[in-house]
Order: structure tokens, then C-alpha cells, then sequence
């Protein structure tokens, strides 16, 4: 009788637990169908210079450790974050105002776009694919099977090595979002972080404002192929 109540519980405990499990996820739905593309550029790019420096309050923790206000390293440690986070973004917004260039009429993300639209459409997989500034409405909405957002949350300079001179590449923050109009379904998403092979002393960047001009172009154009050539493999995939 023991052997068989304890079967009993078992065979209690794994029914809860399949009744319990979450249901498995919906299969990602096919691209297959995509021969209309909308692409619309959005959102704003913010121009950085991104230090990566140490986080706040590490080295405050080290000089507490040998001194003798360390009973109350709890109440200073608020203040040591401030002043760190403070003095990083002093420093950092130096570094922005320094090495910023201007790209003239074009903006990073319609540059990013126009390389990810350039590279779909010497592919061949679509049948039309059409660029927007804006959401589009109305026919324009309604004669695409897909429409592609094309946002840069951040581009600029990246610290990738230390020393002295600390190494900087041009990097670029992008993202790729592709919806069914009407729906609001994602069927595709890409988030790149391109980061430039070169690497160089900040003042390189900031001596030469043409070099970093061409740089940053060239990381952002990748940024956008590399997103294209990833939907090209879903696509492909049938995925």
C-alpha cells in the first residue's frame, strides 16, 4: 500500500507538472510572403564619444578599505557615485564636443537605411522596396507586405584599448525592427554593433575632422549592409 501511494503522488506531481509547463513558442512566421518592403528611417542618433570607464564607486571602496572613516563607507558611497559619474561625464562630454563632425544633409540613419535598402535590392528577393522619412499611410501602407524601422540610437567613437594614448574606433549602434502594417506583428529583428577595425588616439580624430567624417560614414554604411545581408539569410531560410 506504501509502494502504491507513493506512486500515486508521483503520477499526482507529474500530471501538475505538465498541466503547469508553458505552452511551447509559436514557430517564427515566414518571410517567405515579403515581396513588398517598406523601409522608414526614425528615432534620433545621438553623437558620443563612449569611455568605459571604471564603474563608480570601485575606487572609493579601495581607499575606504585602509582608512579609518571606513564605518561609514555606507553613508559616503552615494556621494563617491555622484562625484565619479560626475566627472565621467565632464570628461566624456569633452571628448563629444572635440571629435563631433558634421555629416552635412545626411543623417546617420538615412545612410545606414540607403546602404541596408542598396544591398536588398541587388539581392533580388524583392519584387519593390521603398524608402520613407516618415510612417507611410494610406496606399503606400497598404501595398507593402512588410515595413522595415531603421533606427541609430548611437554612433561616435569608442574606447577599445588602454594606456597611454588610450586606442578609439568609430562605432555605430544600430537596430532593425520589420512589422506586418495593421497587425503590429515583429516577424524580424536585427541589433548590429559595428565597431571600426582601426584604432587610434582621440586626437587623431579630433586633428583631422575629415578623416573621422570618412570613418564614420564607413562604419554606419557597414552597419547597414551587415543588417541587410542578416534578413537576406532569414529570408533565404525561409524563416
Amino acid at each position: 500500500m506504501r509502494a502504491v501511494a507513493v506512486l500515486l503522488v508521483l503520477s499526482l506531481v507529474a500530471v501538475a507538472g505538465c498541466a503547469s509547463a508553458p505552452p511551447p513558442p509559436p514557430a517564427p512566421r515566414s518571410l517567405e510572403h515579403v515581396r513588398q518592403l517598406a523601409v522608414v528611417v526614425s528615432g534620433e542618433a545621438t553623437f558620443t564619444v563612449l569611455e568605459h570607464r571604471a564603474e563608480p564607486g570601485r575606487t572609493f571602496d579601495e581607499i575606504l578599505k585602509w582608512t579609518f572613516m571606513s564605518p561609514y563607507s555606507s553613508l559616503l558611497r552615494p556621494i563617491a557615485e555622484l562625484v565619479h559619474r560626475g566627472v565621467n561625464w565632464l570628461m566624456a562630454s569633452d571628448s563629444t564636443d572635440a571629435a563631433k563632425v558634421d555629416l552635412g544633409d545626411i543623417t546617420p540613419r538615412s545612410l545606414v537605411a540607403g546602404a541596408f535598402v542598396q544591398a536588398l535590392e541587388a539581392s533580388g528577393r524583392f519584387d519593390a522596396i521603398r524608402a520613407y522619412g516618415r510612417e507611410p499611410v494610406g496606399d503606400e501602407r497598404q501595398q507593402a507586405d512588410a515595413i522595415v524601422r531603421v533606427t541609430v540610437p548611437a554612433w561616435g567613437l569608442v574606447r577599445v584599448q588602454e594606456g597611454d594614448p588610450e586606442l578609439l574606433s568609430a562605432f555605430a549602434d544600430t537596430r532593425a525592427e520589420m512589422v506586418v502594417p495593421g497587425a503590429g506583428v515583429t516577424i524580424w529583428s536585427s541589433s548590429e554593433d559595428v565597431t571600426d577595425a582601426e584604432r587610434l588616439p582621440l586626437r587623431a580624430f579630433t586633428r583631422d575632422r575629415e578623416f573621422t567624417r570618412q570613418q564614420l560614414l564607413s562604419v554606419l554604411q557597414r552597419a547597414g549592409r551587415r543588417m541587410a545581408a542578416e534578413l537576406l539569410y532569414v529570408h533565404g531560410a525561409g524563416r
